[in-house]
C-alpha cells in the first residue's frame, strides 16, 4: 500500500530497508537500483537503511565479506543522492527511522493530513495513487487539502505545493499530468 517502499517518514522522504547480506549478490543490485529509481519518481528525497543480518540463536555472528558489487551499488547509491545509513539491529533501524521523522518534521515536512481516506473521496484517492509523480502520502494530501480532482486541476503548481508540502517541481509533475495526460 505504500507505493513500493518499506516506509514513508514525511511529505518528501521515502526509506528503503535492506538487508545487508542481500546486498552483496550482484543480482539484487538491480533490483534496488529500480526500487530506488522509482522511488526517485514519486519523492524528493530517499534513504536507504541497510541493516546487518541477526544472528539466529546457538549461532555466532557472520563475518560480512565486502564484495565488488556491494561497493559498487554503495558508491552508485551515493552518487545518486541517497543517503545511505547503516544499522546493527531492528531496534536501531527503529531509532534511525524516528531521528529522520523529528528532523523532517523540524523541516515542516511531517505528514500532517489524517492516513486513511474514506466514503466518497476513495475514488479521487485510486486516481491520484495512478499517477506515476504520486506518492502514497502526496494523494492522501490532495485528496484532503482539495474538494476534487477539478480544483487540484484548477490549481496553479505554487497552490499545489503549498497545500501539500510537497516541492514545486513535484508540484508541477503533478500539474503537468493531470493536465495533460488525458
Amino acid at each position: 500500500p505504500l507505493g513500493g517502499c518499506d516506509y514513508i517518514v514525511s511529505n518528501r522522504l521515502a526509506v528503503e530497508r535492506n538487508c545487508q547480506a542481500e546486498l552483496l549478490n550482484g543480482a539484487q543490485q538491480s533490483k534496488v537500483a529500480q526500487r530506488v529509481k522509482q522511488l526517485k519518481s514519486k519523492f524528493d528525497r530517499i534513504c536507504v537503511i541497510i541493516e546487518k543480518e541477526r544472528a539466529k540463536a546457538g549461532e555466532a555472528q557472520k563475518v560480512f565479506h565486502r564484495t565488488k558489487h556491494y561497493d559498487g551499488l554503495l558508491s552508485a547509491l551515493t552518487r545518486a543522492g541517497i543517503r545511505v545509513l547503516f544499522s546493527s539491529c531492528q531496534e536501531e533501524t527503529a531509532e534511525l527511522l524516528k531521528e529522520l521523522a523529528l528532523v523532517e518534521q523540524r523541516k515542516n515536512a511531517a505528514i500532517c493530513v489524517p492516513t486513511e481516506v474514506q466514503g466518497p473521496r476513495q475514488e479521487a484517492f485510486q486516481f491520484y495513487l495512478s499517477m506515476p509523480c504520486a506518492s502514497y502520502v502526496m494523494a492522501l494530501a490532495l485528496c484532503h487539502r482539495f474538494r476534487s480532482v477539478r480544483e487540484v486541476a484548477n490549481s496553479s503548481p505554487s497552490e499545489l505545493a503549498a497545500r501539500t508540502q510537497v516541492s514545486q517541481q513535484k508540484a508541477e509533475e503533478v500539474s503537468h499530468y493531470i493536465l495533460y495526460a488525458f
